[in-house]
């Protein structure tokens, strides 16, 4: 058989010794012949290499995860299985690197504990496509166990936070952010008719938003501009308008920040969210918090700091002149430029120091992807310390190459900016990920 064996040049001796194994064994290997000069398409040029190849070992190390010239190999590698459908790929871990989840929906062969041992596992797969290669290999479901165990180490050490975004706030009723622009454009256009004696009452808020174009932060800027001293007290009443409480979610959430017996409790939670469910649930619970949502305010040891960083609204209480909310065009800006405000400040301590789960979260915003990034680039290990739980796609049709492609580019995107992503079947399965956390 012949066999393709990608990795990184600091990881040489596993090649050279997998290499001359599967040589003695009677397998053709080819790994320092195939060559790449800048400017090659990947692609193409892997395509050459699978015209003789019939299987690919891919080795995975802290060294390949940080070559950026191996994870293009990867991509390459991975978008040829979704196009031809081949399934004779082995990843091979060599060291307590964390293999990425789009590898590891193949068996991989872990060389760690009993190098012997793992190069049999490899020469096994090998001969059992070689008894049927029309046949799909076994493939198991994906394992999280490790992942879980980690993120409950973290957890146990006083060491993880949590990142939340308007995903965990919708189950209990908080509307998403279209349906909160479109509540607050209502508000807004009864607010010019009185005062201005516009007669709005043929004119559709969904028209409204239309020609106004896609940007919600435009959008925001002209609700407070128009809405002025209103527009926190509106904001306020469109938020809790349906009276949420709780959900699964928020549930799970406050389980998991509950204080353990034989661990120390959440370092901390970080939300975009600027409602107070999450505080409201915890004081159910008895468990001590602090609300953080500007510069100067502080958390004691005994309380749980829930970071707001995009501004808070309670849903009782005086709204003060000082309060501030991250929703316009141009209160967003003054986030994103400002790498010493003490949101950024506190996201980038967060993710430099903890292991950091992000729920509810698209990854599209701008400021947090420039976070990520950034403390990604610090962390020289690039061990992927952090994770992010997102639903799979619904893949009615099996042969759906741009659903499995799509997922592919999610993860790689998010393995870029050192997350790995918790796949899950269903949004009512990610309050069970997160209470499998707790131990």
């Amino acid at each position: 058989m012949n066999v393709f064996i990608s990795y990184s040049q600091k990881d040489k001796k596993y090649a050279d010794l997998i290499s001359e194994k599967l040589k003695s064994n009677g397998h053709d290997v080819w790994y320092d012949d195939w060559k790449l000069r800048a400017g090659d398409n990947l692609i193409n040029k892997l395509e050459e290499g699978l015209r003789s190849a019939d299987a690919i070992i891919i080795i995975v190390s802290e060294h390949s995860l940080q070559s950026k010239w191996v994870m293009q190999e990867y991509t390459a590698i991975a978008f040829s299985e979704i196009s031809k459908k081949r399934q004779r790929i082995i990843p091979v871990l060599v060291d307590q690197s964390t293999v990425p989840q789009y590898l590891s929906r193949y068996v991989y062969v872990d060389l760690t504990l009993d190098i012997s041992l793992g190069i049999q596992r490899i020469l096994k797969a090998l001969a059992e496509d070689e008894r049927d290669e029309d046949q799909e290999p076994t493939k198991i479901k994906r394992s999280y166990d490790k992942t879980y165990q980690s993120l409950a180490k973290a957890l146990q050490a006083g060491k993880l936070t949590l990142i939340c975004g308007a995903g965990v706030s919708i189950g209990a009723g908080i509307p998403s952010w279209n349906s909160l622009l479109l509540r607050l454009l209502e508000s807004m256009m009864v607010k010019i008719s009185n005062d201005h004696s516009i007669s709005l009452k043929d004119v559709s808020v969904d028209e409204f938003q239309r020609r106004l174009g896609s940007s919600s932060l435009m959008i925001g800027k002209y609700l407070r501009s128009n809405l002025g001293k209103d527009f926190l007290l509106e904001l306020r009443v469109s938020l809790y308008r349906s009276n949420p409480t709780s959900c699964e979610l928020i549930d799970a959430i406050v389980e998991l920040a509950r204080p353990q017996r034989n661990g120390k409790p959440l370092d901390s939670i970080i939300t975009f969210n600027f409602d107070g469910l999450i505080e409201e649930n915890l004081a159910t619970s008895n468990i001590k918090h602090k609300s953080v949502s500007a510069e100067g305010l502080r958390s004691n040891p005994a309380e749980l700091p829930v970071y707001h960083v995009h501004g808070f609204l309670p849903r009782k209480g005086r709204i003060t002149r000082e309060t501030e909310i991250v929703f316009s065009e141009d209160s967003y800006h003054t986030q994103f430029i400002d790498p010493f405000s003490w949101s950024n400040l506190i996201q980038l301590n967060k993710l430099s120091q903890n292991n950091c789960l992000l729920i509810g979260l698209s990854l599209t915003d701008p400021n947090l992807r420039r976070l990520l990034d950034v403390s990604n680039r610090k962390d020289p290990s690039n061990n992927l310390n952090h994770y992010i739980i997102k639903k799979t796609p619904d893949f009615t049709n099996s042969t759906k190459t741009i659903d499995k492609m799509s997922m592919l580019l999610e993860e790689q995107d998010a393995n870029e900016l050192g997350l790995n992503v918790i796949w899950v079947d269903d949004f009512d399965d990610i309050p069970k990920a997160v209470r499998k956390i707790i131990v």
